[in-house]
């Protein structure tokens, strides 16, 4: 199955738990709503066709019994406004991991976070052959930035934090325009690079 696949099904479940029920008031925190980030990071690194993510990283972290709810601390949650108690959901094509998905207080967008062990940031080669990925850098480690355009548009980053080893966040929601998810998608994978990189 290729990513595209798995994004799909990813964006999916998430997506049944934003529920019917959905404020239509209020605005993300200011911690997660600032909007230069996803042009440059979408653009700037958008490699040729053929270009494969950087290996060097400034440290290996093994997510070997890392929670993917325990990416985020609360501290970093509240500053993204993510209030919504998390929800644990299995992740479509890796047995091992979980998605775990939290929610912004106005309903505007949701975030899923994954710890995968069995897989590195490679499944995303097909997207990066065909351009509809971007090679970028997240804290230090190489990263794949990918866009979603569907239902619920969804911007994912992978991070490539160890050989065969790597954590997937996840940025959707239908009230947000694509590099708006992208900003937040990078600046929460940011965030998770601080809590794992202290373990």
């Amino acid at each position: 199955m290729s990513h595209w696949h798995r994004a799909a099904a990813l964006a999916a479940a998430v997506a049944l738990l934003a529920g019917c029920s959905q404020k239509t008031s209020g605005s993300a925190s200011s911690g997660a709503s600032e909007s230069g980030g996803a042009t440059s990071a979408t653009s700037a690194a958008r490699p040729s066709a053929s270009a494969k993510p950087p290996v060097t990283r400034p440290k290996e972290v093994d997510l070997t019994g890392v929670d993917s709810c325990s990416v985020l601390t609360d501290a970093q949650k509240k500053q993204f406004d993510l209030v919504r108690e998390s929800a644990r959901l299995p992740y479509p094509t890796h047995p091992e991991a979980v998605l775990c998905s939290l929610g912004s207080s106005d309903f505007s967008y949701g975030v899923g976070a994954a710890v995968i062990t069995s897989e590195g940031i490679e499944m995303y080669a097909e997207g990066l052959e065909s351009g509809k990925a971007s090679a970028t850098v997240v804290g230090g480690f190489p990263a794949v930035l990918s866009e979603f355009p569907g239902a619920l548009p969804a911007c994912f980053v992978g991070l490539d934090v160890a050989d065969g080893q790597m954590v997937e966040v996840q940025v959707d929601g239908s009230k947000l325009p694509m590099p708006e998810l992208c900003t937040r998608a990078t600046k929460i994978a940011e965030a998770v690079v601080q809590t794992i990189s202290a373990k």
